[in-house]
Parts: structure tokens; sequence; C-alpha cells
């Protein structure tokens, strides 16, 4: 029964989790791709208007493999019971896309990627340059993956005539 879960426990429980990786409310946002409030309701075990908790939410399921918490580890601290980590919590490792905007990481994860390129913005590797992966929209045909590339082909050749003369007017 849904009265009977200790949210304020399992609210505990992740910020104890957390302190333990250790990462900050602002960081599990981050890493969430939530905003603060979420994570700070989530830990004291009430939604952010007062009202409790009716049901384990994405983002509690997302924190629970943040901290590398077994799957039914939330369910078993409603319980009264102990979350078990399964290894190493994923916040203890570098994000490998951290900094990028929620936006652009979403972006990131779907389609297909059709190709990619580094743009040097000047004549040294050191100088700051420009990352372009292409992607194809979801579920693309091959006619569509096909298209995609001629027009990143076009693309290409443009910004490489910008990058490469930083004076030069491109062409229309």
């Amino acid at each position: 029964m849904e009265r009977d879960r200790d949210w304020v426990r399992l609210g505990r429980a992740f910020a104890e989790a957390r302190k333990g990786v250790p990462l900050t409310q602002e960081e599990v946002a981050e890493r969430l791709h939530v905003s603060r409030t979420p994570v700070q309701a989530i830990e004291r075990g009430r939604q952010s208007n007062g009202k409790n908790f009716t049901k384990v939410t994405s983002t509690m399921r997302s924190y629970a493999r943040l901290v590398c918490w077994t799957e039914d580890s939330i369910d078993q601290v409603l319980a009264g019971g102990d979350p078990r980590v399964i290894e190493t919590p994923e916040a203890a490792r570098p994000h490998p896309l951290a900094g990028l905007s929620p936006a652009v990481e979403m972006e990131l994860h779907s389609g297909e990627t059709v190709d990619q390129t580094v743009l040097h913005l000047g004549p040294n590797e050191s100088d700051a340059r420009v990352v372009v992966i292409v992607k194809s929209g979801e579920n693309a045909t091959k006619e569509e993956m096909d298209e995609a590339m001629r027009q990143w082909s076009r693309a290409r050749r443009h910004l490489q005539s910008i990058t490469s003369d930083p004076e030069a007017t491109p062409d229309s």
C-alpha cells in the first residue's frame, strides 16, 4: 500500500548515498538533467508542493542508477530495508558529456551518426575548434540518410571555407 511507504526514509537514503559519492545536490541535478528542486524534494521525502509522493518517479529511478543502487533498492528502502549498491557509483566516474546542455546531449543520443568532423578555427592545434556531429532523423530511411549526407557535404565545404580564411565571405 502506498501509505505504508516511507518516503522520508527514502529521501534520507538518497541524501546519504549522494554524500558518499560525493556529490552536491546541484551536481546530481545536472547529471539527471533536472533543476535542483526535484532533487531537494526527493531528499526531503515530499513533493516540492509539500504533498506526499504517491509513486516512484523516473527522476528517482535515475537518481538510484546514479548512485548505483540495484533496480529494486527504492522499493526495499520504502519498505524499511536498505539499498544495495551494485558497483562503483556512476557519479564517482567523470561524466563523458559534462558541460553540454541537456538539449545537445539529447540530440547526441538520437538518430544515427552520419558523419563527424573537427574544424580548427586557427592555424594551431591548440586554437579553438568546432566539433560537428551530423545526426539523421529518428528512423531515417536509406534515402533520407543519403540526402542528409549530401546536405552535410555541401555544408561541410562551406564551413571549411569559413574556418580556413577568417576574412573570407561565404559564397551564397
